[in-house]
């Protein structure tokens, strides 16, 4: 309160005193003068009093402010410390496939050995019984199949040979007997047509033959002639065939050509047998003459029902004969390279059976003896002769040590600031990234860094170390690259994150997006550009405050 009210106050409380009555009368005038100065002095002394401090308090003063561009506080980022562990290149660890007792240990810890080195083995008396056996069993099967596959004695290749002869002969007969089957069936069909039904027809073995029996059935007659008319082909083809045919032939596909043209005839011969038996005797065709030519057509029918089954037994012979020829051929084959094939086959099953037991024994075998899987150094070792392991326990460990890298996990923000090729240090000695993992770790939920080593004098497999990596800035590519600021640079509002610029020594508020925090950093996924120019540290200070620029914060004209 300023002195100038007190005082005032102080004198309407005195006037208000003088005018009570009741209560000098009580008091006496002499005690109420005396009350009233003791009042006056008071005040008196306490405006003296508020004089003084108010003249010792300083000048209201601006705050002091630091002011940086968006790129230099990107690029002061500090560096990424991560621990990782020493591991070597190739390192490999065998489990026991066997439980037992150890019968032999030729390794120890720290020994260099090559891959295939045998370093310890458990007891296996009963693994080499079986090897042994079944090495027997597979030299037994090698014999009887040489037995199998020796060659017949003379007299009986002899009789072999004759069989051979004897087959081929039967077949030479076979296809001359189907050749002359095959021609005298096209006789048969050409007997049936042009010897018996023709004289029905007029113009026949052209299109547009013409029937000439006349029928209560008008549709036989169209579909006598529609058959005839196609017969026209097939007696063309027999007759182009015939002169050509030999026991060299293609007889097969000829037996059975000759077959389907000899029913389709057969059931030509029927639909004129069915027009003649509904025949109309006319001036030109007697009744007579139509019963003759039912009688001929129902031959040549029957005739061509016997050249089929000639035709079949033809077919069914040369299948046989050539069938005798193939197995004759076999037997002498057979006799000259060995045994029959189905007991050379039954030896082979036999030999290979064999074998598959005997490998399946020397697998038995190899797993009661520990070998190391790669060359390098023997890294954990503890097996002793009288130890008993079981099996899947780990029992060595083999690591090539001249050939380090260090293992890290890192968060997926920090992955963005690291880049395959990038340099690192670490614990007595430098590095390079040479794989960042595209996909989270299922277990740590981490991204795997895998890191060489260079000059790894000073570490040791199995040892964690200190990695520290460079952060990615802001560079010189802005639309590319990711800013980060400190955090104490964001004013974080209700509705709102803001940093702020310098407007002629005045607070201006920018809005801006935050994204994932770095430690004591924040990503900035929009709202500034690398040439911005911000308060380092917005923490008290408000918009449209007036503040004064540090003189290592460069001009307050400040904004964009």
């Amino acid at each position: 309160m300023h002195p100038e009210m007190l005082i005032i106050r102080a004198v309407l409380f005195i006037r208000s005193s003088l005018r009570a009555d009741s209560w000098l009368a009580k008091i006496g005038w002499k005690k109420g003068a005396l009350a009233a100065v003791v009042i006056i002095g008071a005040v008196v002394t306490l405006v003296l009093l508020q004089r003084t401090r108010v003249d010792e308090l300083p000048a209201t003063s601006l705050k002091v402010v630091t002011v940086k561009t968006v790129a230099e506080l990107s690029a002061d980022t500090s560096p990424l410390s991560i621990i990782g562990q020493v591991s070597s290149v190739s390192e490999a660890t065998v489990r026991a496939e066997k439980s037992g007792q150890v019968v032999r240990v030729s390794g120890t810890l720290g020994d260099t050995v090559t891959a295939g080195t045998i370093v310890a083995e458990i007891e296996n008396a009963s693994e080499r019984a079986a090897v042994l056996s079944a090495v027997g069993l597979v030299e037994g099967a090698e014999a009887n199949l040489g037995k199998v596959q020796g060659g017949v004695r003379p007299e009986q290749r002899a009789i072999l040979e004759a069989n051979v002869v004897n087959a081929d002969a039967a077949l030479t007969a076979a296809r001359a007997g189907a050749v002359s089957a095959i021609l005298s069936a096209h006789a048969s069909i050409n007997s049936a047509v042009r010897g018996t039904t023709d004289k029905m027809f007029t113009n026949p073995g052209f299109n547009g033959a013409v029937f000439n029996i006349v029928s209560t059935d008008s549709s036989l007659t169209t579909k006598a002639e529609r058959m005839r008319d196609a017969i026209t082909q097939y007696l063309a083809r027999e007759s182009s065939i015939s002169s050509v045919l030999s026991i060299h032939s293609d007889l097969a596909q000829e037996v059975t050509t000759t077959q389907s043209e000899v029913r389709e005839v057969r059931n030509f011969l029927d639909v004129v047998v069915d027009a003649l038996n509904k025949g109309i005797p006319t001036p030109s065709i007697s009744t007579t003459l139509l019963a003759t030519y039912l009688a001929e057509t129902t031959a040549a029918r029957s005739s061509l029902t016997t050249t089929l089954s000639s035709l079949s037994v033809t077919a069914q012979g040369l299948v046989s004969a050539e069938a005798a020829l193939s197995v004759a051929r076999k037997n002498l084959e057979q006799g000259i390279s060995g045994g029959q094939a189905e007991d050379v086959a039954s030896a082979r099953a036999a030999l290979k059976q064999t074998q598959g037991g005997l490998a399946a024994a020397r697998a038995n075998l190899e797993k009661s003896i520990i070998r190391a899987p790669i060359s390098g150094t023997i890294n954990s070792f503890s097996l002793k002769r009288g130890d008993y392991v079981q099996m899947t326990t780990p029992v060595l460990t083999v690591a090539n040590n001249g050939s380090l890298e260090v293992l890290a996990y890192v968060t997926e923000n920090d992955a963005r600031d690291i880049t395959v090729g990038q340099r690192v240090t670490m614990d007595g000695a430098t590095g390079v990234v040479t794989r960042l993992a595209p996909a989270l770790d299922p277990l740590t939920k981490k991204i795997e860094v895998r890191i060489s080593v260079s000059n790894a004098r000073d570490l040791t497999n199995g040892q964690s170390v200190l990695v520290t990596i460079a952060r990615a800035s802001v560079g010189t590519s802005p639309t590319t690259a990711r800013i980060t600021i400190p955090i104490s640079a964001v004013k974080v509002e209700s509705e709102r994150s803001v940093v702020f610029t310098l407007d002629n020594g005045v607070l201006t508020a920018h809005e801006v997006k935050l994204g994932a925090l770095l430690g004591e950093r924040v990503v900035i996924s929009g709202g500034l550009t690398p040439d911005m120019r911000i308060v380092v540290d917005a923490r008290g200070l408000r918009e449209g405050e007036n503040v004064e620029v540090s003189a290592e914060g460069g001009s307050s004209s400040g904004g964009t």
